[in-house]
């Protein structure tokens, strides 16, 4: 191993905790070379902390500033980054809240985060000519289409009402006094159009037409999951989809 290699991965093992071999090939200072080291280490933490409630900022609004932090910094730990661009960070992190011993009444916690990776995947995905009516040269020839989704779109299925949640910790939400968590849950539709983040509640027709068309089936074979899987009105369906921009044009 290089010694510049060495190097570097006793520094990276000294900001997630473990600073003694890189500190002791530290020059020592006003500030002792351990004392050195955990200034980095400090400000790698406090910085993919911030990251963290920045991408999840609902469950951070949640949950409170001490129980974020300390759930963050426990991940932080666990995860350091593997790329350099910080909004790709913080994808396992609804996982990792799942493991926590301590979540009492917020057991909804992990998926809201899911939305929210979701939502941040979504603003952060490639572009991609959409699929509108104009692209539409023959209508008797839509059945036989293959359309797969945008770039940007993702799907989340939620055992909790997530974009409920989500909604009341929006700026400007009306007030609501309670969210009943027993209404059950939600199959969702993230993507972006334009510039903005979109999200829509599926039936559960819509989510296996949707699901069946990214799988790469022709709309025929879609629409027959579909409406395997519950009633379909697939013209409404179909016209809001081309409305917003959920499927990515045929190259």
């Amino acid at each position: 191993m290089s010694g510049l290699l060495e190097l570097q991965r006793d520094f990276a093992a000294a900001l997630v905790g473990r600073p003694s071999a890189v500190a002791a090939r530290t020059v020592d200072d006003a500030i002792p070379a351990t004392g050195r080291v955990q200034v980095y280490a400090n400000h790698f933490r406090i910085s993919l902390i911030e990251a963290l409630a920045t991408t999840f900022p609902v469950t951070h609004a949640l949950v409170g500033e001490a129980f974020f932090a300390q759930a963050a910094r426990s991940f932080v730990l666990r995860q350091p980054p593997r790329d350099p661009r910080l909004y790709c960070y913080g994808a396992d992190f609804p996982n990792a809240l799942k493991a926590l011993p301590d979540l009492a009444g917020h057991a909804y916690l992990p998926c809201v985060a899911a939305l929210e990776w979701a939502m941040n995947e979504a603003y952060h995905a490639e572009d991609a000519p959409a699929f509108s009516a104009a692209d539409i040269a023959d209508p008797a020839a839509v059945a036989a289409l293959t359309l797969r989704l945008h770039p940007s779109a993702r799907r989340l299925d939620t055992p909790w009402p997530v974009s409920e949640i989500w909604q009341v910790h929006q700026p400007e939400a009306p007030s609501v006094e309670s969210i009943d968590l027993k209404q059950g849950g939600e199959q969702l539709l993230i993507w972006r159009s334009g510039i903005d983040v979109c999200w829509r509640k599926l039936g559960a027709a819509e989510a296996a037409l949707l699901d069946a068309a990214q799988a790469g089936r022709p709309l025929t074979d879609a629409v027959a999951a579909a409406t395997a899987a519950g009633p379909l009105d697939f013209a409404a369906s179909f016209a809001w989809c081309l409305e917003g921009g959920v499927f990515r044009r045929p190259e």
